[in-house]
């Protein structure tokens, strides 16, 4: 079977590319062999053999960021692997341009491109209009809200260490039932920040799934493990074994002040505003009581961080404490997706500290 071409470098003129069906062999190369021949933001189907209509189509998203590769690794696995599907399959392949920008693998985004996973406006309107990827990710939303699907999945990769979670946007019994199929430790996602599962909430059930750290085995083999319960169930919104989640909601952020130069471990110096404790992403996941350092701070310097509720409110007084060149949690949290690269912390926030919930 003769592989396509490498496609062309994308441009706004160019948008999504779209492989309807696509061809099986492109299926059987490496994640990074893919992302060459692709070349861009890529919807494809891979179609059913021998179709049952009591197994309904489903979606997977990978890669909606450059360095997030665990779920695209995964999925290809478990295609190559697994048994054929009686439903369509349709896969989205996200942020391929900063996948492969050098040294592969090493950008969130690039200069200039919006947070694709903070890019999904069901109006239509677009973050950056010349963007390549903004006008892609505006044609997929368009395709993706138009497929009748039982349900989309989403899988992304943590920039410190997490427990492997997942993330709805709605609590109903269809989403908790659909984020169990990959863990019980499931994170109402209260914001309003135009992710994709927000875009798709009031068409099919939708999660977003934290595979951990990109890179080490244990990540890749928790999305194998659940790409197959996923993959592998007639109709995942659908599922009525009422496992029981501990769910995690409220999420405050804590933001970086603009202009705000941050390091990860070490001493406060003259090249830096704050420092983070070396080891606080190893908090995620675990309730803590009040009273622990989170960094330190010039206190001759306004404040570094900020904590923002749900509806936008200023919280930063009731949950830190500036005291004497230290920062510290007071009141009882738990800790999420506290990153460890600046990159990350600039792009997004330092952390989420959330309220267990149910």
């Amino acid at each position: 079977m003769t592989l396509p071409p490498p496609a062309a470098a994308p441009d706004a003129a160019i948008g999504l590319q779209v492989l309807d069906p696509v061809d099986p062999a492109l299926l059987t190369l490496d994640a990074w062999t893919l992302l060459g021949r692709l070349g861009r933001t890529t919807l494809l189907r891979v179609p059913a053999v021998d179709p049952d209509p009591a197994w309904r189509p489903r979606a997977v998203v990978v890669l909606q960021h450059g360095d997030e590769h665990t779920g695209l690794d995964a999925l290809l696995r478990v295609l190559r692997e697994d048994p054929p599907r009686p439903y369509d399959l349709h896969v989205l392949i996200g942020n391929v341009a900063a996948a492969l920008a050098p040294s592969g693998f090493a950008h969130r985004m690039l200069p200039g491109q919006p947070d694709m996973n903070r890019a999904w406006r069901p109006d239509g309107t677009v973050e950056v209009p010349d963007d390549a990827l903004s006008v892609a990710t505006r044609e997929a939303l368009r395709r993706l809200r138009a497929l009748d699907l039982a349900a989309l999945v989403d899988l992304h990769n943590t920039t410190g260490a997490n427990p492997f979670h997942a993330l709805v946007a709605r609590t109903g019994t269809a989403e908790l039932e659909l984020a169990a199929l990959f863990t019980t430790t499931v994170v109402e996602w209260d914001q309003r920040r135009h992710t994709l599962m927000e875009a798709l909430a009031d068409r099919c059930p939708c999660v977003s799934v934290e595979c951990g750290l990109a890179g080490p085995p244990a990540s890749l083999a928790f999305a194998v493990d659940g790409l197959r319960r996923y993959l592998g169930v007639p109709d995942p919104g659908a599922l009525a074994t009422r496992t029981r989640v501990d769910l995690l909601g409220r999420m405050r952020r804590v933001e970086l002040e603009p202009g705000v130069r941050l390091r990860f471990g070490g001493e406060l110096d003259d090249e830096v505003d704050l420092v983070v404790v070396a080891d606080a992403d190893r908090r995620n996941g675990v309730p803590q009581d009040p009273g622990w350092t989170l960094g330190a701070y010039r206190p001759d310097e306004p404040r570094p961080l900020r904590v923002v509720d749900t509806d936008g409110t200023d919280v930063t007084d009731e949950l830190l404490a500036f005291e004497d060149g230290t920062i510290r949690v007071v009141a009882p949290a738990t800790p999420l997706m506290m990153t460890r690269t600046v990159a990350a912390a600039r792009a997004d926030c330092l952390t989420y500290l959330l309220a267990r919930v149910g």
